[in-house]
């Protein structure tokens, strides 16, 4: 009978804790969402320009 009841005890500290810490992680979210922050880019893409290559041609167009 005392393991039923220690089992018992034990479980409710277990689900007090796991009540407690989702509060806990709720407030300190300071309004961001998990979903919506794993949506978002990490960093600003960066553009990269590429410079076509020079052609040498004379002033007639042949080349």
């Amino acid at each position: 009978m005392n393991v039923i009841l220690l089992t018992g005890f034990v479980g409710l500290i277990l689900v007090g804790l796991a009540i407690a810490f989702f509060f806990y992680t709720r407030s300190c979210s300071e309004g961001s969402c998990s979903e919506r922050e794993s949506l978002l880019p990490l960093e600003e893409e960066k553009v990269v320009v590429h410079q076509s290559r020079s052609v040498n041609r004379n002033a007639d167009g042949s080349s």
